[in-house]
């Protein structure tokens, strides 16, 4: 499957059905637990890899009368980036462009700073009853308006947080036997994995999610094009030395590149690690994290799929 169909596709944390129908339809045998992960196991593997299909975004949570749309910010999202942004609203058998409008300079005496919980989302609706005839009501998800561009040895894409790491498993599951896990919920808490983990029969976990670049306090000297790095330490912790370390034989010993950092937020490996499955994240790194515009050097995702089949067949 091409990176660029899982980008497009829409998957609002908690609402992650388009992802998950394309991933089902990519592998054979997948399962969906009661919390909407899926699952597919091949062969007799002790690893299992794990990526997250959901993003951030917004969710409505009122429709005033004339038909605007109040909302709150699901994960992450920066509110800075939001006046002037277009995002589209989903749901059973619909889709609706909306944009998060801003009062032009013209009408400003000066520039002032408008705070994320005085917007709201345009659907060109002239009142509420017109949007509800759209299908948008409290609990409407809107995702950020997708875009996909090749530039240079770089993509730059909507939501590679974390379709990247989805990419990765659906390639490396290809060429390599073990148990591949596409999880919901991360950016709110881990919540999927938390709820897989409890179950999950599997003596190694490895998770492949993008990772914010770069600041040298943060993230050390890790550049993008110089391979996935190995994300030794976050905001719930340090991972599993053990298995860093046999991580790094392996990459060595195949001629991967590979980096060593640190990173912001968390990944959920925190999940399973809690859970007493040891566990360590390969990130990605991805300028520009949670914004419409996030870029990742195509090496990278090179590099991140090699390293995963290998670790598949010399963690097994």
């Amino acid at each position: 499957m091409e990176l660029e169909s899982l980008t497009r596709a829409l998957g609002v944390s908690g609402f992650e059905e388009e992802v998950r129908r394309l991933i089902l339809g990519a592998v054979k045998d997948g399962e969906v637990d009661e919390f909407g992960n899926v699952l597919t196991k091949t062969g007799k593997s002790k690893v299992a890899f794990v990526a997250h299909m959901d993003e951030v975004g917004l969710l409505v949570t009122s429709i005033e009368e004339d038909g605007r749309l109040k909302f709150r910010k699901v994960g992450g999202v920066d509110g800075r980036i939001l006046p002037g942004s277009s995002v589209v609203l989903y749901g059973d058998g619909f889709k609706v462009e909306g944009v998060i409008g801003v009062a032009p300079p013209h009408f400003q005496q000066q520039q002032q700073q408008v705070s994320w919980q005085d917007l709201y989302i345009d659907i060109g609706a002239a009142s509420r009853q017109e949007a509800e005839s759209m299908g948008i009501g409290p609990m409407t998800p809107a995702a950020f308006s997708r875009r996909y561009s090749n530039m240079g040895k770089f993509v730059s894409a909507t939501a590679l947080d974390d379709r990247a790491g989805c990419w990765v498993l659906l390639e490396a599951y290809r060429r390599a036997a073990a148990t591949y896990v596409w999880t919901v919920q991360e950016e709110v808490g881990l919540m999927g994995a938390r709820a897989l983990s409890r179950r999950l029969d599997v003596s190694y976990v490895v998770v492949v999610d993008t990772m914010a670049c770069c600041h040298p306090n943060w993230t050390g000297g890790v550049k993008p094009g110089n391979g996935p790095v190995l994300r030794l330490f976050d905001n719930y912790g340090a991972y599993n030395n053990k298995l860093a370390k046999k991580v790094l034989e392996v990459a060595k010993r195949r001629g991967i590149p590979i980096q060593i950092g640190s990173g912001g937020g968390g990944t959920d490996a925190g999940a399973f690690f809690a859970a007493g499955i040891p566990a360590v994240a390969i990130g990605i790194l991805t300028k520009y994290s949670h914004s419409p515009v996030e870029m990742a050097h195509k090496d990278d995702l090179k590099h991140a799929v090699e390293l995963v089949v290998a670790l598949a067949e010399e963690l097994a």
